[in-house]
């Protein structure tokens, strides 16, 4: 049976890391982005992209380190785990190798010579690009470790370890305006640093505190079969992902400038901030999915999913719609300007995230039971036609923000796909999901939004009509969404937390 009460503490310790982060994220962007200069923000968002992309590896072990750490625990074979661990780190430490090795060749290459950079800035996107290479092979490294964390629920800790990389970017921030030379290197160089120490105390703390971990290599053909094969097939889902991102990004620098990709990297962070709200409670929710799983309990593991893709949709919701709203007021007093082009790329990321939050219980489900080669099929053939769509849009002229137009419409299709694998994998109602899940978030989310459009219509743009239309925003989607979105069930559930709650304030 799954331990509701550790679920919930772990998803307010990982809400109060967030808020800190949160607070510190927006400040140190802001700062960025007038130290930096947009330009500069977009090269390092485009080199970085690269690299990005030629880590496309490390996307699919990691689910897969996540998922079979977890899956291990919940059935208490600790000497499998040990095993899991083991080949799983040989694993990453061989995809470092390979990731090395493409990034000082292809890559090396590609920055050269396909990307729109100005001549006096090839130097620094050089900088930018090697100590991004080293970064990203300590993330690479560092995977086994973090999924071990997580699969243990040690949400604390883990939200303590990423403040401390939080407070190092914001000594980073301050340091950019004292250290002489060219910004855009010393920012890269400062992130490296951080990322370094950021290996260190994660590593450390493993290494102390669980039994398998240590730091050798184990070589199991079977467990190597298992993982190799739910990690091949979560590549494509890799693949697919990381295109939509990344070759967008390439395609608006051939098409336009550094600037608009300083814009969408900018509308990128704003929708990164706000979907943390949504992941830190999938992160919480994902390990109890996949034990429950593992002990045979499905009709436990299905409510898991079905009250995740819920309340991930409605929490979503209620916070992206101030920001798709508001876009403009929000990037004004956030930056002191808005980039041309920010807003309209923020409106369309924030949708589109919207829409797919509730995709994220249903993977989860479907790793859980391994067999995930349908759904990455099926949905890496749906989400590579992004690609061909946004090139030719961007092709026939219009404003670089409709390109992501493709995403929004593909993210229906791939929900459909992915609650029709669950169904089949799991045996329950597809018909059920629908009804009880999808139509009454979507009703919820169409109705929630139309008071705060008629006041953002109807009112003069002022400080004082902004805040008011996000107060109208954050009543009508927690009005809608508690008496629409949610059932008898999850209403009293709800009322009875909070119930909880103001009695133990009260009698204290």
């Amino acid at each position: 049976m799954v331990d509701n009460k550790r679920i919930l503490k772990n998803t307010l310790l990982l809400y109060v890391r967030m808020f800190i982060t949160l607070g510190i994220s927006l400040f140190t962007t802001r700062v960025i982005f007038q130290a930096l200069g947009l330009d500069n923000m977009g090269i390092y968002n485009l080199v970085g992209g690269v690299i990005s992309m030629l880590g496309f590896l490390n996307g699919s072990m990691s689910s897969a380190s996540q998922r079979f750490l977890s899956f291990e625990l919940g059935r208490n074979d600790e000497s499998k785990l040990r095993k899991v661990f083991g080949l799983v780190l040989l694993i990453h430490c061989i995809l470092a190798g390979v990731v090395l090795f493409l990034s000082e060749t292809i890559g090396l290459w590609f920055v050269n010579t396909q990307l729109i950079i100005a001549p006096n800035r090839m130097l620094a996107a050089n900088w930018v690009y090697q100590t991004a290479i080293l970064s990203s092979l300590l993330g690479i490294i560092k995977v086994p470790f973090t999924a071990c964390i997580m699969a243990h629920e040690k949400m604390g800790i883990y939200a303590y370890f990423s403040l401390i990389d939080v407070i190092f970017k914001l000594l980073i921030v301050y340091a950019l305006w004292y250290i002489p030379g060219d910004s855009l290197i010393i920012y890269a160089m400062l992130l490296m640093f951080s990322g370094i120490v950021d290996f260190l105390i994660s590593m450390v703390y493993c290494l102390r505190k669980f039994q398998e971990c240590r730091l050798h290599f184990v070589w199991e053909k079977n467990i190597f079969k298992q993982i190799f094969s739910f990690s091949g097939w979560n590549l494509a889902g890799q693949v697919t992902i990381i295109a939509n991102e990344q070759v967008l990004n390439i395609f608006l620098n051939w098409f336009f400038n550094t600037a608009v990709n300083g814009a969408i990297g900018i509308a990128n962070r704003i929708k990164s901030v706000i979907a943390l709200f949504v992941y830190q409670f999938q992160a919480a929710l994902n390990p109890p999915i996949v034990k429950s799983y593992a002990h045979n309990d499905v009709d436990e593991t299905i409510k898991l999913i079905l009250r995740g893709m819920k309340l991930c949709f409605l929490l979503m919701m209620f916070l992206s719609y101030p920001f798709i709203i508001e876009t403009d007021k929000i990037l004004t007093l956030w930056l002191g300007e808005s980039p041309e082009y920010t807003a309209w790329f923020t409106r369309f990321l924030l949708i589109n995230i919207l829409l797919d939050t509730m995709t994220g219980p249903i993977v989860t489900g479907i790793q859980a039971t391994g067999n995930i080669r349908n759904m990455q099929i099926y949905t890496s053939i749906v989400l590579l036609l992004i690609l061909p769509f946004s090139y030719i849009i961007l092709k026939l002229g219009v404003e670089p923000y409709w390109a992501l137009l493709s995403n929004i419409i593909t993210a229906f299709i791939t929900l459909y796909i992915r609650i029709s694998i669950l169904c089949k994998l799991l045996r329950t109602s597809k018909q059920h999901i629908i009804q009880k899940v999808v139509i009454p978030c979507y009703i919820a989310a169409i109705l929630a939004i139309i008071p705060p459009l008629i006041c953002h219509n109807l009112m003069d743009c002022t400080i004082w009509t902004f805040f008011i239309n996000c107060l109208v925003c954050i009543l009508s989607t927690t009005i809608f969404g508690f008496f629409i979105g949610l059932d008898k069930t999850e209403k009293n559930w709800i009322k009875s937390v909070a119930r909880k709650k103001v009695n133990k304030l009260f009698t204290r």
